[in-house]
């Protein structure tokens, strides 16, 4: 009686071995389909053309791997927004407009000047929200305002994937205010050689103005 007793006891104890493994293995393959999931959705966001794509706020992951990924596009979003930004001073940073011939009705460029320094201090305002948003404490406010408890280093990562775009941008922007101010310095310093006839910048000394359209095909370029 007794070895029955414990025959049945080791049997309880195998099947409860077994259900154990099972659970295991089912919430082990369903984390990794999750995080599967979650990887390809925010590997689609850093492929992405964060100007021109929109992030897609379809939720696609489950239970708290999709709080992540939900977090992740709100956040997301929200870092595209400074980027749009930046970016659409990149692209307004045109040398013919800016040095047009009404600007340059003035010699003293006060208009110019104006129109640099404002440039530049969209750009630093602009960079420094995008830096703020990626401090540490703010991502882990925005972390623990998700109830997201797991994962963090992932999540971390990816905005400063993120947001080394946009430091890029920024130094290229103000390699381009640079070159604007080269070519503002140029104008002045050779006052004696340019006109404004016609509506349009003009000449007398045919090196002069090769060296004028140089510095400004550099920047075009």
């Amino acid at each position: 009686m007794e070895n029955k007793k414990t025959i049945i006891g080791i049997i309880i104890v195998i099947v409860l071995i077994i259900a154990l493994v099972v659970v295991s293995y089912l919430y082990s393959e369903f984390s990794n389909k999750q995080l599967n999931i979650l990887k390809e959705e925010t590997n689609t966001i850093l492929q992405s053309n964060i100007v021109t794509d929109e992030i897609n706020s379809e939720i696609k992951a489950d239970k708290n791997f999709g709080v992540i990924e939900k977090a992740i596009k709100e956040y997301t979003s929200e870092i595209r927004n400074r980027y749009i930004e930046i970016n659409k001073i990149d692209s307004e940073l045109n040398p013919n407009e800016i040095f047009s011939a009404e600007k340059l009705q003035d010699s003293n460029m006060d208009d110019i000047n104006k129109i640099i320094a404002e440039y530049k201090n969209q750009t630093q305002k602009i960079s420094l929200e995008c830096k703020e948003q990626i401090k540490e404490e703010n991502i882990i406010k925005n972390i623990e305002s998700q109830n997201i408890k797991q994962r963090k280093t992932y999540y971390e990562d990816l905005y400063e994937t993120i947001t080394s775009e946009i430091d890029k941008k920024e130094q290229q922007i103000y390699n381009k205010l640079e070159k604007l101010k080269n070519i503002e310095n140029y104008l002045k310093n050779n006052k004696e050689f340019w006109t404004i006839k016609d509506n349009k910048v003009q000449f007398s000394n045919i090196n002069k103005m090769t060296e004028y359209y140089n510095l400004v095909n550099e920047l075009l370029g």
